[in-house]
């Protein structure tokens, strides 16, 4: 047998169990099974012992899901304008929350738009964004604080 066949034989559950984890998406952890194995078959020679083998399996494997989760958000960005188009109804105080979430700086206007509007879950935008979960529970918090300033000096609203 030779040196990858028994390397996937030995980890390959190990790397797809952890790329389940992070993508939730069985179609998604075999791809970066496959790229996980293809960039050890690429740097085996670079490995030095089991334990940094192991330890790099699963560096690789994170590495890879966080940028599969990371282009997901990049696929799945649009503009400002085509949001505001998206979201326009004859609502007033709907129009002008918008409006003030739009005003948001970015690092508070993404997650409180992932939040509020796509209906994510803060574990869910700590991985699309690469950040802690304590990161983006203080984020929201801020973000939260910033839209009742907003909407308080410039719309009046209480």
């Amino acid at each position: 047998m030779d040196k990858l066949t028994e390397v996937v034989n030995k980890y390959g559950n190990m790397v797809y169990r952890l790329a389940i984890s992070y993508l939730k998406n069985t179609h998604d952890a075999q791809d970066i099974v496959q790229e996980v194995f293809i960039k050890y078959y690429n740097n085996e020679g670079k490995i030095q012992s089991e334990e940094h083998l192991k330890s790099w399996l699963l560096r690789v494997t994170i590495n890879l899901c966080k940028n599969k989760l990371m282009l997901f958000w990049h696929k799945n960005v649009c503009s400002i304008d085509e949001i505001k188009e998206q979201a326009y109804s004859d609502n007033y105080e709907d129009n002008t929350v918008l409006e003030a979430v739009l005003a948001l700086p970015v690092k508070y206007r993404v997650p409180i738009h992932l939040y509020y509007y796509e209906n994510y879950k803060t574990p869910e935008i700590a991985k699309i964004l690469g950040k802690g979960e304590s990161t983006v529970r203080s984020l929201l918090s801020r973000g939260r604080e910033k839209l009742k300033v907003i909407l308080k000096e410039e719309y009046d609203f209480e």
